[in-house]
């Protein structure tokens, strides 16, 4: 008999007694491993609240947010951080008004996400210009919901806004280094983290991409080079490649490709989007593998080239049922940014280490740890969550 996983029709609490009786207490092994599981969920669950709400001590995160947060960044130059984070609260509120509806539960957790920023992390001027973002954000999402949904207006609205998403990394990039901006070897933090899994992953992507095109071409050259290289960057890990990057490519790359005159932290950029371009063409290539031999035979039928039939039949099905694994490698690729400590970069995890070799704040590594591990489960779990609302919209596993 197939077991329940879903709480059946009728009132609520008789429906969860019957569910847990079903799926958790079905049997005394089962009902043995529920109360063991359940217990020491709670006792772990216990400790970690007793920590956090009496034994911990925050002033270390609170005496160092901009450290954790922008590393040595100079404060002086603060004004070229908050256009890009604008403009990013402006397409996020766009976007989601034009394709993917907020629900009572995402306002919820929005809710609580802003309640935590404004009273714990945010003060003074930095509360009154990220509350500008938070406008911009609402506006943006009642504007597209209201007026550019539906309409004419839907596709130009569309076309705009994904313009502004590729233009939003050249143009952070370059305002922060216009003019007489903050050296590159100066970002750190939090900051840090997402430019390094921002440059990677838009550069990673249509590498990727083009590599697993590459893979699946009918030319043996064109094969043969896009599965050595693939091969070659997942021989090794990650960590390797960057330390080669640094300390071993520029003595064996000709002066014309000048490495060694190139930023450290643009080499990590570089490294990062080779790297996770690799494992990108093998996720792509097992769409285009997905795919049924028909799609291309009926693109043929009706006249379309190899390259219109891969850009407006392949590519699109093969991308689209290959979104989670994506956004898996994405994720990981936004935790293995903490790995450019290696490089001698203040990035988040690396600023959390400075703030416990303060003085007055050492031995507090739990405490910046387990804040930095907030961090990066909020930026996980966003990336995760997107995904899903995205495979809802697209119908992935539907049809």
């Amino acid at each position: 008999m197939q077991r329940a996983h879903t709480l059946p029709p009728g009132p609520l609490a008789p429906r969860a007694r019957r569910w847990a009786r079903d799926n958790l207490f079905d049997g005394a092994w089962n009902s043995v491993l529920t109360v063991v599981a359940a217990a020491a969920l709670s006792l772990a669950l216990f400790s970690l609240l007793r920590f956090v709400l009496v034994s911990a001590d925050w002033t270390v995160v609170d005496a160092n947010r901009r450290l954790l947060f922008v590393g040595r960044y100079p404060e002086a130059q603060d004004w070229r951080l908050w256009p890009p984070i604008w403009l990013l609260a402006a397409l996020g509120g766009l976007s989601f008004g034009l394709w993917i509806a907020i629900g009572r539960r995402g306002a919820a957790v929005l809710a609580a996400a802003l309640a935590f920023v404004f009273l714990l992390l945010a003060e003074g001027s930095p509360a009154l210009l990220l509350l500008v973002g938070v406008a911009l954000a609402a506006g943006g999402y009642a504007l597209a919901r209201r007026r550019l949904r539906d309409g004419p207006a839907a596709g130009v609205a569309g076309r705009v806004v994904i313009a502004g998403w590729v233009a939003a990394l050249p143009f952070t990039v370059l305002l922060l280094m216009a003019g007489d901006g903050v050296r590159a070897t100066l970002w750190g933090g939090l900051m840090l983290n997402l430019i390094l899994a921002a440059v990677g992953i838009a550069g990673g992507f249509p590498l990727g991409v083009l590599l697993a095109l590459g893979r699946a071409s009918s030319y043996p050259v064109t094969r043969l080079a896009s599965i050595t290289y693939i091969e070659l960057m997942r021989g090794a890990p990650l960590i390797a490649w960057l330390l080669m990057a640094r300390f071993v490519l520029p003595d064996f790359m000709p002066r014309a490709f000048v490495l060694d005159e190139i930023d450290i932290v643009m080499r990590a950029m570089l490294v990062l989007a080779l790297f996770s371009a690799a494992y990108i063409a093998e996720i792509v290539r097992g769409g285009l593998q997905s795919l049924s031999r028909g799609q291309v035979e009926a693109a043929r039928a009706i006249g379309l080239s190899t390259p219109q039939t891969t850009l407006l039949i392949v590519l699109p099905q093969a991308l689209r049922a290959v979104i989670p694994p994506l956004v898996s490698q994405f994720i990981s690729l936004f935790k293995d940014t903490s790995l450019v400590f290696v490089l001698s970069l203040t990035d988040l995890l690396g600023a959390a280490g400075a703030a416990v070799e303060q003085r007055e704040f050492f031995g507090r590594q739990k405490e910046t740890l387990l804040f930095v591990a907030l961090l990066f489960w909020a930026g996980a779990f966003s990336m995760s969550r997107l995904s899903a609302r995205l495979e809802r919209h697209l119908g992935v596993g539907e049809r």
